[in-house]
C-alpha cells in the first residue's frame, strides 16, 4: 500500500447513520483546518449524496469518466485510450476537497465483481488509489455503501482505516458489533493480507436533551476508549445547508445555531483525532 497518502472510509452496515454528512464535514475540516489536499470518493450509491452536499448534483449527471469503470475488466484499456480519464472523474468543490462522484454503473460493477476470482476481486480500488490518487493527494476519504457487497469490501481493502458514525439507538449499536465481526473475517482471510481496523467511532445526530443520546455516547466512550470520538449534536443547520449544497463550514458564525456551532466544533475535533491516528499507522 502506498505510504504517500492517508486513507480512511466511512462504513457501517446500515444507511441513515450520518456516513455521508460525516465524511463531507471531516473532508472539509481536513482541507481547511489542516491544509491537506483531500479527495472524496463516493461509492455509496447512485443518489450522489456527496455531490448534492457540495452543490454539484447537476454537474455530475452525465459524466463520461465514471468511477464504476475502475472495477471493470476494461479499466486498463480505458486509461490507455481516453485522455486524462482520471482528471475527468474529479470535480472541485467550493470548500476545499475534490470529489469523485458515484454513478449509475456501481450496481452493475458490484454484480460483475462477483464473477471475478476472489484473489483479483478486492484489490481494484486499492490499485487505483495507489497508482492514480496517491501522487496527487494527501488524504482520500471513501463513502461506502451501507451494506456488505463487493464495492464495500474493495473500499475496506483500499482504506483499511474505518470511521463509524452511529445514530443513537440499540439497532445501530448492534450494527457496530456486526461491523467488528465483518472486519475480523476480512483480517482472518488467509487469501489476502488486508488489515481493516476501526479507527474512529462516534455518535451523530445527538439530541442533547434526551437521556438516550447521552447514554449512547457514554457507552461508546466506555466500550471503545481508544477510538471513541466527540459526539456530533443534532442541528437544523446541517439539513438547511445540505439543501444549499454546503457544509457547516461554509456558514458564517452569526448564522449558526448553538447546536450548529457545537456540531462544527465536533467535526474539527474528530478530524484531528482521525488524522492523528492515521499518522500513527
Amino acid at each position: 500500500m502506498a505510504d504517500s497518502i492517508k486513507r480512511a472510509c466511512a462504513y457501517v452496515p446500515k444507511g441513515g447513520v450520518g456516513k455521508t454528512t460525516s465524511t463531507a464535514h471531516i473532508a472539509v475540516s481536513a482541507a481547511q483546518g489542516h491544509g491537506l489536499d483531500v479527495l472524496l470518493i463516493d461509492l455509496a450509491g447512485t443518489q450522489n449524496d456527496l455531490a448534492t452536499q457540495f452543490g454539484l448534483a447537476d454537474e455530475v449527471t452525465d459524466t463520461d469518466a465514471p468511477v464504476s469503470a475502475v472495477f471493470g475488466d476494461q479499466w486498463e484499456f480505458i486509461q490507455e485510450n481516453i485522455d486524462n480519464v482520471v482528471e475527468r472523474m474529479v470535480y472541485e468543490t467550493d470548500e476545499g476537497p475534490d470529489l469523485i462522484p458515484a454513478d449509475d454503473g456501481l450496481g452493475g460493477a458490484d454484480n460483475n465483481l462477483a464473477n471475478v476470482p476472489r484473489e483479483d476481486r478486492y484489490g481494484r480500488l486499492e490499485a487505483f488509489i495507489n497508482e492514480q490518487i496517491a501522487p496527487e493527494y494527501d488524504l482520500v476519504l471513501l463513502d461506502l455503501p451501507g451494506k456488505e457487497d463487493n464495492i464495500t469490501i474493495n473500499g475496506l481493502f483500499a482504506a483499511e482505516n474505518v470511521v463509524a458514525p452511529l445514530r443513537p439507538g440499540e439497532f445501530e449499536r448492534k450494527q457496530l458489533e456486526n461491523l467488528e465481526r465483518e472486519l475480523t473475517l476480512i483480517r482472518d482471510d488467509e487469501d489476502h493480507d488486508a488489515d481493516p481496523q476501526l479507527r474512529l467511532v462516534f455518535a451523530t445526530m445527538v439530541n442533547q436533551t434526551t437521556n438516550l443520546a447521552e447514554k449512547f455516547a457514554n457507552s461508546l466512550e466506555t466500550e471503545y476508549p481508544e477510538i471513541a470520538g466527540t459526539p456530533v449534536s443534532q442541528t437544523a443547520n446541517i439539513g438547511n445547508q445540505q439543501g444549499e449544497g454546503r457544509t457547516l463550514f461554509a456558514l458564517p458564525d452569526d448564522e449558526l445555531y448553538n447546536t450548529g456551532e457545537r456540531a462544527r466544533d465536533s467535526y474539527r475535533e474528530l478530524t484531528t483525532d482521525l488524522l492523528d491516528r492515521l499518522e500513527e499507522r
